[in-house]
């Protein structure tokens, strides 16, 4: 809406906070000005019928947070969206998607030309072998239903196999209880990615659609670990490690890119 009553359309001055960002963005380009980061944020949804759906509770704030973190620094940033109703940053590129097949086909598209993979999305580990078409129908199913449930394909891991020198590739993993860092790094290794971001849900206060957290950043040889704050800055430190990362890799200098 503009400012004339009963008028819309272009003209509408941007927010205060997006309008410094873009002047400080264009005056000043930031430390990773030339990089390009894919962003995967909120959690995919696995049809049942028409209707129904297997999901889970990611609000996509955390991977939302690394796409801005990494805009403000200057990257050209994509983020695959899966069902995430948050506002959105001018200044990142969206890409909507529902289910963990679609955010593949969308991660496999943009992947090739990405410096630094952050997977931050919850992915679905199965989903219904068959989805119904039509509503399911309860007066059908008086002694109740039961649904079969199939793999999903490892997409991080796929786009790991298809890596190129010079890629940086992190990825996230929701633990709840005992032995969280040893499934964490687990993982790392079965994925072969450069880091993964353990972050614990057992807390009612940080994880799943809760503004902070509290998380742990493995790599093969450290473990750094953020205590609880506003999910903006964990995403900052996140970001930081990435920085440390990609200064130990071979050809690459302090701005990030290939020599």
């Amino acid at each position: 809406r503009l400012g004339s009553p009963g008028e819309d359309g272009v003209g509408r001055l941007p927010e205060p906070a997006d309008l410094l960002a873009a002047c400080e963005s264009a005056l000043a380009p930031g430390p990773w000005t030339g990089l390009r980061v894919l962003v995967t944020a909120g959690g995919t949804r696995e049809p049942i019928d028409s209707v129904r759906f297997v999901g889970n509770r990611s609000s996509g704030r955390m991977g939302f947070a690394l796409a801005d973190a990494a805009a403000a620094r200057g990257a050209t940033v994509t983020a695959v969206a899966a069902n995430v109703g948050l506002p959105r940053n001018p200044a990142v590129r969206y890409l909507d998607v529902t289910s963990a097949a679609e955010l593949q086909a969308a991660c496999l598209a943009e992947f090739p030309a990405t410096d630094v993979l952050l997977m931050a999305a919850a992915v679905a580990d199965f989903r219904p072998a068959l989805a119904r078409d039509g509503k399911i129908a309860k007066a059908d199913h008086d002694g109740g239903l039961s649904i079969e449930l199939e793999p999903t394909t490892d997409v991080l891991g796929l786009m790991a196999e298809q890596r190129h020198p010079g890629q940086t590739l992190v990825g996230f993993a929701a633990e709840h209880g005992s032995e969280e860092h040893e499934r964490a790094r687990g993982k790392l290794v079965r994925k072969r990615i450069d880091a993964i971001v353990l972050n614990d849900i057992s807390g009612s206060e940080t994880g799943f659609d809760a503004p902070e957290n509290e998380v742990a950043i493995l790599t093969a040889d450290t473990v750094e670990t953020v205590d609880r704050t506003g999910k903006p800055e964990v995403a900052r430190a996140i970001l930081d490690a990435v920085d440390r990362l990609r200064l130990r890799q071979p050809g690459l200098h302090a701005g990030g890119m290939l020599d």
